[in-house]
């Protein structure tokens, strides 16, 4: 598949590992939906790495300061009418038929993380085998401010109370902490981050690739029978209903943050939202921590 099919993202195959770029820094690689989108063409390149026998691990990494800023918000900035119950819902099962995409990729894939990595980027990397992340990233589930869902791909992962902080304060954590909680394997320097996870991605690759596709495989059916797929169905149906919900957000001064963002755009949805905190409330690791 040639790098030329794709409009957001990067592709290349080196050395055995399909590397895969997220390509939109202008827009700090925010995740869009539908076809044609940076989620359908990662799925679409995971895909075909699986099915290339040359492959066997992907890298994801991304371009510009930001790994991923979340979820495209231009989509909610230009609505101009209320979207309703069932737009909500098709808007979840969208999201489900994507992460099931990336659930289903027999090679193992590590996303390298630097910058920020909010919101529906901490849903993506949850679906990933390992996590990278530079000393410079930080992570938060910061729609938790403006009345949005979008927690419950972690619990399996970093478990319910580091979840329930996250969504509910909107409050970003360090690549230590992300570390300390399960969300990343390990932290590397920034300038190091490209390097060092190629080489693990590498070393994989080198692997009995029918060995790491069972492998995977055992180990993925053994999380979904131990309750991943039952807390994935309760969850997104209760996120259909919070996102059905979030026109009544309001910031502390009482305005609707859909009509802020509206029109304000994100400069005035960052202004009313710094009206709740600014400053983080954890304390930063400390080296012996």
């Amino acid at each position: 598949m040639a790098e030329a099919e794709f409009e957001n993202i990067l592709y290349e195959v080196r050395d055995g590992v399909a590397h895969i770029v997220l390509n939109r820094p202008e827009k700090l690689n925010a995740m869009g939906m539908g076809p044609g989108s940076s989620r359908d063409e990662i799925a679409r390149a995971l895909e075909a790495a699986s099915d290339d026998p040359g492959v066997g691990a992907a890298l994801i990494s991304a371009n510009g300061r930001a790994f991923c800023g979340g979820g495209d918000l231009s989509r909610s900035a230009a609505r101009t009418v209320p979207e309703t119950p069932l737009d909500h819902l098709a808007f979840n099962q969208e999201v489900m038929r994507f992460n099931a995409r990336l659930r289903a990729v027999p090679i193992p894939v590590i996303a390298a993380v630097h910058g920020l990595c909010l919101g529906t980027a901490l849903g993506f990397i949850s679906q990933l085998d390992f996590v990278i992340a530079s000393d410079d990233a930080r992570f938060g589930l910061i729609e938790g401010r403006i009345g949005h869902p979008g927690a419950s791909d972690l619990v399996p992962v970093i478990g319910l109370a580091w979840t329930k902080f996250l969504i509910f304060t909107g409050e970003l954590i360090d690549a230590r902490r992300a570390e300390r909680i399960g969300l990343v394997l390990t932290v590397v320097p920034s300038d190091a981050l490209r390097g060092r996870a190629t080489e693990l991605a590498e070393r994989i690759a080198r692997m009995p690739r029918e060995a790491l596709a069972l492998n995977k495989l055992c180990l993925e059916n053994l999380a979904e029978a131990s309750g991943r797929a039952a807390g994935r169905l309760v969850g997104r149906a209760h996120d259909s209903i919070t996102k059905a919900m979030t026109s009544a957000a309001r910031a502390p001064d009482g305005r609707f943050f859909e009509e802020i963002l509206k029109t304000e755009g994100m400069k005035g949805l960052k202004a009313a939202r710094s009206q709740q905190y600014e400053g983080p409330w954890l304390e930063p690791l400390s080296d012996g921590d």
